[in-house]
C-alpha cells in the first residue's frame, strides 16, 4: 500500500556537521553493522549506494492489505449470495437494501488498501529514498518525491547537510534526518527522511561520516549481510522479492538466489507481502542511474577494497530474468498461494452457507 508523502521533517536535535570534530562511537555496534550492512546495495571506491528502508509501519500496512484481501472475498462472496437471493431467488424487500448497503461500505473499505497495493506493483512508482554517497566528488544525490509529480534529482555538498536526530514521542523512537539548513530564516531547505526505526541513529550518522571522511579499511561492513548487486534492479520483480527475502536474515535465500525449503514455503504462504515488498526495491529511482552520477564515476571494477561480496552470475542472471530456479521458485509459490488462499475463503462461505 502507498503511504502519503511524508512532509519535510522540522530540524530535530543536532548531532554534527560533516568534518566536525571526531567521529562518534558506535553506541550499538554489532546490531548496527548488521543492519546497515543489510541495507546496502553497493559500496566501492565510487558511491555507497543504500536500498530504499522500508519501516514497520509499512510492514504494518502490507500485512493489513493481505488481511483485508481475504476479507473482500469473504464479503464480496456474501454480498454475491444476498444479491442472488434477495434478488432473484426469493420476493425482493425495501428492508433487503439495507445489509446490501452495508455490504458494499465494508466491500469499499477492505478492498481499499489492496486495490492500492495492485495499483503499486503496476505503476512501479515507489515514494521511498535510495540515499547515494559520493565520496570522490563529496555529494549526496537522492531523488524527492512530490506526490503524482515525477520525482526531482537532487546533488548536494555532503559539507553543506547537518544531521539532526528526530524523536517520535508517540511511538517512541528516533530517526535519523539530512537538512540543508536556510541560514537567513534557520529553516530547512532539503530534507532527506532515514525513517529507520530498527537502526540507532547515531550509528547511522557515524557510518555515513566514516565512508566519506575515512580510508575504507575503517568502514565496519558484515560480508554476511552485505551483498552487492546490480545498479540496475528494476528489471526483475521476482529478483527484488528474493531480495526482500534475503533482507530479513532468515536464510530464506542468499547472494546465489539458492531456492531453500523455507523460502520457498514463504513463497507459498506470503508470496504477496514479499511480492510488495520487492516491487519497492525494484520501483524507488536510483540516483546511481542519473547522467549526473555517471559522469563522476572514476573507479574501475577492479579490486574493491570495502568489504562486501560482489554480484554473483546467479544474481546478475535473475535480475536479467534468466536463472529459472527463481522463476520456479516464485511461480509455484504464486500458484500454491492463491489456490489456498481462494480456497480458504470458499471453504470459510461454504461453512457459513
Amino acid at each position: 500500500m502507498i503511504l502519503p508523502v511524508p512532509p519535510i521533517p522540522p530540524v530535530g536535535k543536532i548531532l554534527s556537521r560533516p568534518y566536525e570534530g571526531e567521529i562518534g562511537n558506535f553506541q550499538e555496534k554489532k546490531a548496527s553493522i548488521d543492519r546497515i550492512s543489510t541495507l546496502i546495495h553497493d559500496v566501492n571506491p565510487d558511491y555507497l549506494l543504500f536500498h530504499p528502508i522500508i519501516n514497520s509501519i509499512q510492514n504494518v500496512w502490507l500485512l493489513a492489505s493481505y488481511c483485508g484481501a481475504w476479507l473482500f472475498g469473504q464479503f464480496l462472496f456474501l454480498f454475491l449470495y444476498v444479491v442472488l437471493k434477495y434478488f432473484f431467488i426469493e420476493e425482493f424487500e425495501l428492508i433487503v437494501l439495507f445489509p446490501i448497503i452495508m455490504l458494499i461500505i465494508f466491500l469499499t473499505m477492505l478492498g481499499f488498501s489492496p486495490y492500492l497495493t495492485l495499483k503499486q506493483l503496476k505503476r512501479k512508482q515507489s515514494r521511498y529514498h535510495k540515499i547515494l554517497l559520493l565520496k570522490n566528488t563529496q555529494q549526496i544525490a537522492y531523488y524527492e518525491h512530490n506526490g503524482k509529480q515525477a520525482p526531482i534529482f537532487h546533488l548536494i555538498n555532503y559539507k553543506d547537510i547537518t544531521a539532526s536526530i528526530r524523536r517520535n514521542e508517540g511511538l517512541v523512537y528516533e530517526v535519523l534526518n539530512l537538512h540543508i539548513i536556510d541560514e537567513s530564516t534557520g529553516e530547512p531547505s532539503l530534507s532527506i527522511n532515514c525513517e529507520d526505526m530498527q537502526l540507532n541513529p547515531y550509528d547511522q550518522w557515524a557510518f555515513i561520516r566514516t565512508y566519506m571522511e575515512r580510508p575504507a579499511e575503517e568502514l565496519p561492513l558484515d560480508p554476511r549481510y552485505a551483498h552487492a548487486c546490480p545498479t540496475d534492479i528494476s528489471t526483475s520483480l521476482l529478483a527484488c522479492a528474493d531480495i526482500a527475502q534475503e533482507k530479513k536474515n532468515k536464510g530464506l535465500t542468499g547472494l546465489r538466489h539458492e531456492v531453500t525449503f523455507m523460502g520457498w514455503l514463504r513463497a507459498c504462504t506470503v508470496s504477496y507481502l514479499d511480492l510488495a515488498e520487492g516491487n519497492i526495491y525494484q520501483s524507488s529511482a536510483n540516483p546511481a542511474l542519473h547522467p549526473e552520477v555517471q559522469r563522476r564515476l572514476m573507479w574501475d571494477g577492479q579490486n574493491n577494497p570495502y568489504n562486501i561480496l560482489p554480484v554473483t552470475a546467479e544474481r546478475q542472471a535473475a535480475f536479467a530474468n534468466q536463472n529459472q530456479a527463481v522463476k520456479r521458485k516464485w511461480y509455484s509459490g504464486i500458484a500454491v498461494n492463491a489456490t489456498w488462499f481462494i480456497g480458504s475463503i470458499l471453504y470459510v462461505m461454504l461453512v457459513i452457507a
